[in-house]
């Protein structure tokens, strides 16, 4: 062995687990053994490195990155650890690290539990065995916590621990449903399905008090929502899908209808919004007599199997639990998509010789949008009131609607706004809508048009300007 009297030394120390501290890895235990060491050698520690709370598979650690910097400009003459695996677990880590760094520098290694030093031949030898020992290791842990999850994949169990999906709550290893939670998570799907983007289903969720949720609906997590298998019963681990202990809250049929219209509506990466409203009229038509957003269906001639497509009122036929439940049903008939489209048509095509420039407001807007954030802070105050105190899903609704009509009503006011330069190249291009694509007429609709209000014999347009 080389004669160290008088070497610059540099220690260095590593933890990553309360586990290794129990097992006498803890900073403070190694730094003890090596400063003893170097007593006994004569050594002189010059610098001292410590990464705790690191993990050994990877060199991506503060300490570590000081420790080379210092060997590429000669502070040191030796490097010592407690123990091989310390400095790292990788067998490509330690080897760059050995050769690369600290011997490509004039910077000798010593591992005090190995006792094995780099300025020896056997040492170096010694070092790369141990490197590959370090490295088969790691890999049969992480075999060990793969061949787990998968274990606890095929039992159903829960994979989702710290992100557990909207509509249920994680009891023990089980999703449970959350039954409010679910109700807007079907709401999600059937909208979907009907026709709405998630922009416009995370909008009118945010409109209604971000019903469901503590933070502001995004498309993204609508998407995320409608993308989840966790939703018809099952568990997805690495691309398999496993019977789940828990409840589904869809079926596996609308699941994949949903999976077949992402893909079908998905528009080019650069688009800002992707999966775009399928119809022309998504998410704008309202109820005249309960303020419901149409949702669209199909009906199939039997004899022809011919198929056509209607807009209903979703409280017309109110389902038990849901979120458009009723006392009674709304007297709202359904209106045939081309009917309807047709109208609206009609309607834009006259606003060249119609369209009248309306003066620009004269409420106090921050003062209307202060109240406006007032009551949808008591409408989350009121998801809170269902959550914990329990009140039903018909009071919930009740209530809840009562101030969505404060919130329309105030909307009502901001409503009179200067025309914009995007809704006055609209109007330019308004009297050759019948000529335009559809995809072209549809973007044309929702720069003009708000909402439309459907009656059984007339409808309402609200225009944005």
């Amino acid at each position: 062995m080389t004669n160290y009297k008088k070497l610059r030394v540099a220690t260095y120390t590593r933890v990553s687990t309360l586990e290794q501290a129990e097992e006498g890895y803890s900073i403070q235990e190694q730094q003890d053994k090596l400063e003893k060491y170097c007593e006994l050698k004569d050594w002189t520690i010059t610098h001292r490195y410590s990464d705790p709370g690191f993990s050994g598979s990877n060199i991506k650690r503060p300490g570590i990155r000081e420790l080379i910097a210092a060997a590429k400009q000669g502070d040191f003459d030796l490097v010592l650890v407690y123990k091989l695996d310390r400095l790292s677990r990788s067998q490509k880590d330690t080897l760059y690290l050995i050769e690369d760094v600290f011997q490509a520098n004039q910077v000798d290694f010593v591992s005090l539990s190995e006792n094995f030093d780099t300025s020896t031949p056997f040492g170096k030898a010694m070092i790369g065995i141990l490197s590959v020992f370090a490295q088969l290791e790691r890999e049969q842990i992480k075999e060990r916590m793969t061949m787990g999850k998968i274990g606890r994949a095929k039992s159903g169990k829960a994979m989702g621990w710290s992100n557990v999906p909207f509509g249920y709550n994680l009891v023990g290893d089980v999703y449970e449903i959350d039954e409010f939670q679910a109700t807007i998570v079907k709401r999600i799907f059937a909208e979907y399905l009907s026709g709405d983007s998630p922009v416009t289903i995370a909008k009118r969720l945010n409109d209604e008090g971000h019903l469901g949720k503590g933070t502001r609906w995004s498309w993204k997590t609508v998407r995320d929502i409608l993308m989840n298998v966790v939703y018809t019963g099952y568990i997805s681990f690495k691309g398999e899908l496993y019977p789940g202990m828990h409840k589904p809250i869809i079926d596996m049929e609308t699941y994949k209808n949903t999976q077949t219209q992402l893909e079908i509506r998905r528009v080019n990466a650069d688009n800002p919004r992707p999966f775009r409203a399928k119809y022309m009229l998504s998410g704008l038509l309202k109820c005249h007599y309960c303020g419901s957003t149409l949702v669209i269906g199909v009906s199939i001639n039997q004899r022809t199997k011919a198929r056509s497509y209607r807009y209903n009122c979703p409280s017309s036929h109110p389902r038990k639990n849901s979120t458009y439940s009723q006392k009674a049903a709304c007297p709202s008939k359904f209106i045939y998509k081309g009917t309807v489209e047709k109208q609206v048509i009609e309607e834009i095509e006259k606003l060249p010789k119609n369209f009248k420039h309306k003066k620009a407001p004269t409420v106090d807007v921050d003062a209307v949008k202060k109240q406006i954030k007032t009551i949808k802070g008591k409408q989350s105050k009121l998801m809170d009131l269902y959550l914990i105190d329990g009140i039903d899903v018909e009071e919930l609704n009740r209530r809840n609607g009562e101030f969505n009509k404060q919130i329309e009503a105030l909307n009502k006011n901001l409503s009179t706004v200067p025309t914009e330069p995007d809704v006055t190249e609209a109007l330019n291009q308004a009297k050759n809508i019948s000529e335009l694509s559809y995809d072209e007429q549809k973007k044309l609709v929702r720069l003009l048009i708000s909402e439309i209000e459907v009656a059984n014999d007339s409808i309402k347009i609200h225009w944005r300007f």
